[in-house]
């Protein structure tokens, strides 16, 4: 006979909940932890390195420093600049006035102009997320709205709201968002500001996005509801008087959430590069703002207006570090998004 502690051993702890089995699961994947990381990181250096950055080399992304080009070739990284962003009179290859100090150009200068590639790249990096997130956090809430009415109430309700959802899957974003972008109204459009919060462009960017997106989750959400309504704790949920809206927070929403977590991660690579694209095509971000879509179109003008190669005024590094910055940041939700994917999996040996 089993004594009283071998008894109490074989007793069952705790019953383990479904997100820290997940959280177990994420911790022993170190391509999701250096994925988790390098995005934190990348989201510190774009939200609150930017202005360090500033404040410690003594100038702004925007500001413009005639001599820190030769012969309209930008000097190289770690440069030492004269610190004038303003000169009255300039004479072209006159030396730099007397009496002026010099600011450090970590990476050196963006272009002709002679603005600081370091801040433009933070700043810039801060500019894309902000449209990474905002467009696909506005999906999400549309789509789990619209996906999660359509599915629970069904019949005429499920019907046009399917419908809907057709109707503007078939809608070519791409066009729009050019079509947009070369209309005066897409120009007030862009100057929506939200009392100066955001920079221009981003609001109507996110906007725009996010409103021809949302289709991708509200199709998932209600496949997955339509499943899920007829379980057996949604019925019992039902028979004890629960109300709609009680259901579909306790029971419905929890069960559809991983898959969002999945898809916002997906999204926001999505969106990075969705605004790399329409800023080459002219009819993103708009310069002075810095994006990594603008540094790079800055470099090699839009489709609309190209800027053609010429080997002595030609520069590698504005080119190549916000490329560099759009391939980490991209591949690192992209393997965020797949690692979480599995470790979410509850059919996943655990």
């Amino acid at each position: 006979m089993p004594t009283v502690e071998a008894a109490a051993a074989v007793v069952p702890g705790r019953p383990v909940g479904a997100w820290t089995i997940a959280w177990r699961r994420l911790r022993r994947d170190k391509i999701a932890l250096a994925s988790a990381g390098i995005l934190s990181l990348i989201v510190f250096a774009a939200f609150a390195g930017g202005p360090i950055a500033a404040k410690l080399l003594g100038h702004g992304p925007d500001d413009l420093f005639p001599y820190a080009q030769h012969s309209l070739k930008p000097v190289g990284p770690w440069t030492q600049v004269p610190d004038t962003s303003i000169i009255e009179s300039l004479v072209p290859d006159a030396p730099p006035p007397k009496n002026v100090g010099t600011t450090l150009f970590v990476l050196g200068a963006d272009g002709p102009l002679g603005r600081d590639e370091l801040l433009r790249v933070l700043y810039g990096g801060r500019v894309s997320l902000e449209v990474a997130f905002g467009a696909a956090f506005l999906a999400i809430l549309i789509g789990v709205t619209l996906g999660l009415v359509a599915a629970y109430f069904g019949g005429f309700v499920d019907s046009v709201i399917s419908r809907f959802i057709d109707l503007v899957m078939a809608f070519p974003l791409l066009l729009f968002l050019v079509m947009v972008g070369y209309t005066v109204a897409g120009d007030k459009f862009a100057r929506i500001t939200v009392h100066g919060v955001f920079p221009q462009g981003v609001v109507s960017l996110v906007l725009i996005i996010g409103l021809f997106t949302w289709f991708y989750p509200a199709r998932i959400v209600r496949s997955q509801v339509i499943s899920l309504r007829h379980q057996a704790f949604v019925e019992a949920a039902t028979s004890t008087g629960a109300s709609d809206s009680w259901i579909i927070r306790k029971h419905l929403v929890p069960h559809v959430l991983p898959t969002l977590l999945v898809w916002g991660s997906i999204a926001a690579a999505t969106n990075i590069m969705l605004e790399a694209g329409v800023t080459f095509l002219g009819a993103g971000i708009r310069i002075p703002t810095a994006s990594w879509g603008t540094l790079l179109s800055s470099t090699w003008g839009t489709v609309a207006n190209p800027t053609g190669y010429d080997p002595t005024t030609f520069s590698a590094w504005p080119t190549l570090l916000p490329t560099v910055a759009i391939f980490v940041t991209v591949l690192a939700f992209n393997q965020l998004g797949e690692s979480m994917r599995s470790v979410l999996d509850p059919k996943a040996v655990r």
